[in-house]
């Protein structure tokens, strides 16, 4: 036996070493996938960098895939938005990024250029939203024109009764931007517009320029304490009027009628 020992030592250190578990990574090793680097936290939520891509999972809290625009390529256009506060001009690439910003709530508008490599050529959603757009006879060349306005609808309008909102925007504008961009975050808004259940101050056309219906204001202007109102019929005989105290409540308008708001602000209609 004394002989056999120091051979059956070494056969017996590996036998041991063969059946001893591989050491697996502790809870403090990194995991990193194809995409990830040392220090990265994959559960943490992304932060927009501005001109970088949009954080993954959602879109200012809209998951991917309700909120996206079907054709929204990167870098195809330009998206420089400014701010309602002192933040600097920010330039993104795409109504995604627009949308998953930070500051979203704090966009003013948005400008939007093309920015592709060669001459623009719209793709088929792109066609169908400058069909739909454009007045009678009133398209022309390749529609980038109508098509930039669509798309700026789109991205945020802070004053919707203001200078390039959404009551200066033709119907036909209204009702491409709504199809273009139905899940986005002023989606509804902007459908309540090109329906006409939504709009401003103004000499109106029931079931014509509004729609009928009980409508009640919204978002008061700037001077609503001077606020009138008048619903009038298809003979020019007055329905109804009122202040600021009755548009508080309610304003029944049918068809055929016609309504006239001053300095009273948004309207919109009661579901």
């Amino acid at each position: 036996m004394r002989r056999l020992f120091p051979t059956a030592l070494p056969v017996l250190m590996l036998l041991v070493a063969c059946t001893a578990p591989s050491p697996q990574p502790t809870s403090a090793t990194p995991q990193l996938g194809p995409d990830a680097s040392p220090g990265s936290n994959p559960s943490a939520s992304a932060t927009l960098v501005p001109g970088g891509p949009a954080p993954s999972g959602t879109l200012n809290g809209v998951a991917e895939g309700d909120g996206a625009p079907g054709e929204d390529e990167p870098g195809r256009f330009s998206f420089l938005c400014s701010s309602l506060d002192a933040s600097p001009v920010v330039q993104l690439s795409s109504l995604a990024e627009v949308w998953a910003a930070s500051n979203y709530t704090r966009i003013a508008s948005c400008e939007v250029t093309y920015a592709g490599s060669g001459p623009f050529e719209p793709t088929a959603r792109e066609a169908e939203a400058i069909s739909t757009a454009a007045m009678p006879g009133g398209s022309s060349g390749n529609g980038l024109d109508t098509l930039l306005d669509v798309l700026r609808l789109c991205t945020r309008i802070s004053d919707e009764a203001g200078p390039g909102g959404f009551d200066e925007a033709s119907r036909g504008t209204l009702l491409a931007s709504s199809a273009y961009c139905p899940k986005g975050p002023q989606g509804k808004i902007i459908a309540a517009w090109a329906r006409g259940e939504r709009f401003g101050d103004g000499s109106h056309a029931v079931a014509d320029g509004v729609a009928a219906g009980t409508f009640q204001l919204l978002k008061p202007g700037a001077y609503a304490e001077d606020c009138a109102w008048t619903v009038t019929g298809s003979d020019g005989s007055v329905v109804a009027r009122g202040g600021l105290a009755e548009a508080a409540k309610q304003v029944v308008l049918e068809d055929g009628q016609n309504f006239t708001s001053d300095k009273c602000g948004i309207w919109g209609k009661m579901y």
